[in-house]
Parts: C-alpha cells; structure tokens; sequence
C-alpha cells in the first residue's frame, strides 16, 4: 500500500493527530518538534501518536470524563480503532476550506450536508454547525468507515460509482460524492436502497439536499437480499428517531428471533435480488452495507458478482460471529482486510447473538482484482 504520508505535507499529518488525540490544534513548540522528528526519520507517525497517547495531557482528559465506565467509552476508539496514526493522512488529501454551516442542517467536515429534522433528536445541538474531523468518529460513525471511504474516493478512475445497501438517509452516498467532488470527480453514480418507506423519504430529501439527483442516481425503496421477493417489515412511526430493523422474511427463525419485540405491528415490503443490482455497472468503487445481521448471507449469495464488479466493501456488522464469518468468506476468495474494528459485546446467557452486541463492528475490504 502507498505510504499517503509522501503526498502531504508533515505539520498536516501532526494537526490531525493532535486534533484525533488531544482534542486541539498543535502548539508552536509541539508542531515545530514532530515535524522535524518525523522529516528527519527520528520518529515514525505510531512513535508520535503513542507519544501523544501517554502524555500527562492525554490522561488528565480522560479523567475529566467521571467514572471508570465512562473511562472506558471515551478510550474505547483508541484502545482498539481499527486504523493506525498514518491512515490518519488520509484527511489532509481532501480541501475543505470551502465547507461552511447552514441553517437547519448538520455539516459533516467533508461538506455533505443533513437536514437536522431527519436525524435523532440527539443531534439537534449540531444544527448550523460543521463537524469536526472525524476522529476518533463523529455523531454517526467511527473513523474507520471515513478512512474506508476516502480509500475507495482516491482508488476511482475518472468517474465515482457508489452504492448504499441499508442506506437510511443516505450519508455514505452524501459523504462519499462530496469528497468525490473534492477529489476533482464530476461522474457520479448513485444506488440506494432503503426498505422502510418514512427513512426512504429522508434518503430521497438527502439526495436533494446535496444537489446529487442530477447525477446518474437509483434509489429503491426496497429491502436488499439475495433473491427478489415480498417480506414483513416492522412499522416505523418516527423514522429520524427509529431504525436498526430488517425483514421478516417466512420462515426465518432469525429474523423473528432478533426482531421479537416488533413482530405485532408490520407491513410488506419488495426485496430486490442484489446481484442483478450489481450488474447495472462494470465497477462500483465503494459498496457499504449495513442491513442488521444479513450482511455475510448477501456477500455469499453473490460473492461472484462482488468479486468481479466491486473495489472497496465498507460492511458494519453486528455480533462476532458475523465479524468471523465474513473475514473468512473473504479472504478466501481473495480480498484484502485493510481495516477492521470488531463487534463490542456483553456476554448475556439466553438471548441472541446480536443483542449481546453494545458497539457495531466495521471492516473494510479492498479487491484485488479491480486495480
């Protein structure tokens, strides 16, 4: 893999994990050390960010954060974050100087841009503001799926093509053309797919938002699977503050397993086989999925067309087992695991694999075969 840090400048790189790590820009003195330290090949980016790691500044705001138990959230992204102090390099390739807030919506610090009316309530304080780099993660993901992303963003030819399985309100379609756009790419392909039909309007408001419908797009208000068919699906009254839900399909002691507390109240939705959707484009330069526990039966189903059409797969998971089950699907037809943070989980006896799970894993693949 190229070492990103030839392409960017050295006090890029140490603002950034100043920012990731202590929460602040770096001081004269400390930018002025590490940056000849690490010019100078004294010390490498992991010796600078431990060094961070374990200075007095360091621990001392961990302790502002109270209790053990909430000790152990706030380190939780760095004692185990699923990408090294060089990924971190990634960010400096983008410009986003540009990027500005705007009344009524959420800014991410790549420039898409969310109506603070579809998202949870707990982000209402966020309106009219731009977020901060995303590390160790933001409101809504971890940095590890940012620098998946960003992967797949500078491994594009020419055009972009993305698709969103689970897609919700469509950020990873929104973050990824906006830094395809930063990139210097103007050829956007979009597919979205999003089952329920109150988080589809918030997916198709999205797309709006960000001014990306004039782009080659498909949204399908549909579940994903396999096969094509018709599926229960539990009803979502307040789609902004509610989601984390899959098909009930017949049959499947699974689907009624995890969904056990939502099986009074649903509505039939159409399931849309995922291979002929691959097949719409020769390359897909990033597909993320996340539809809650079906992740690794949709990769096996059609791993034939995932190997012969996609470059980069960002996959959130959902138990350990999943997070297993798909590193060995994978490597063995020959992908590469470039990032990978597993599934945190509070062992529970009785109850099933994915309620155990309190923070969803996140791997991300790269393949091979498309250059």
């Amino acid at each position: 893999m190229q070492d990103v840090t030839q392409s960017v400048d050295c006090n890029d790189i140490i603002r950034i994990l100043y920012l990731a790590i202590l929460d602040r820009e770096p001081d004269n003195i400390g930018l002025d050390f590490f940056s000849h330290k690490l010019s100078s090949d004294e010390m490498t980016l992991r010796e600078i960010g431990q060094t961070l790691l374990h200075s007095d500044e360091f621990k001392a705001s961990v302790g502002k954060h109270g209790n053990e138990t909430e000790q152990i959230q706030f380190t939780d992204f760095r004692v185990y974050p699923g990408y090294s102090q060089e990924d971190l390099a990634i960010f400096s390739r983008f410009d986003t100087t540009g990027v500005g807030p705007a009344p009524g919506f959420l800014t991410d610090w790549i420039g898409s841009r969310t109506r603070i009316s579809s998202l949870w309530q707990a982000c209402e304080p966020y309106e009219n503001t731009v977020m901060a780099l995303p590390v160790p993660g933001d409101y809504h993901a971890d940095a590890i799926e940012w620098v998946g992303t960003l992967k797949a963003v500078l491994a594009a030819r020419g055009s972009f093509s993305v698709m969103e399985l689970g897609a919700g309100y469509g950020p990873w379609l929104a973050a990824s053309c906006a830094a395809a756009q930063l990139a210097g790419i103007s050829e956007l392909h979009l597919c979205g797919v999003e089952a329920d039909p109150g988080r589809f309007r918030l997916l198709s408001q999205n797309i709006d938002d960000n001014d990306l419908s004039r782009h080659d797009i498909a949204l399908h208000q549909a579940a994903i699977g396999v096969k094509p068919g018709r599926a229960r699906w539990p009803r979502i009254v307040d789609p902004a503050n509610d989601s984390g839900v899959r098909p009930l399909r017949p049959g499947n002691l699974e689907d009624r397993s995890y969904l056990a507390n939502r099986l009074d109240d649903t509505i039939e939705v159409k399931i849309i086989a995922m291979g002929p959707l691959l097949r719409t484009r020769p390359v897909w330069d990033l597909i993320h999925i996340d539809v809650q526990g079906t992740e690794v039966e949709l990769c096996r189903g059609c791993l034939g067309d995932l190997t012969a059409r996609a470059r980069y797969l960002v996959v959130g998971l959902h138990s350990r087992k999943l997070d297993g089950d798909l590193i060995e699907l994978l490597l063995d037809a020959g992908w590469v695991l470039e990032h990978e943070k597993p599934t945190r989980m509070v062992y529970h006896p009785g109850i099933p694999m994915m309620w155990m799970s309190k923070n969803d894993g996140t791997q991300v693949w790269r393949n091979p075969k498309i250059p």
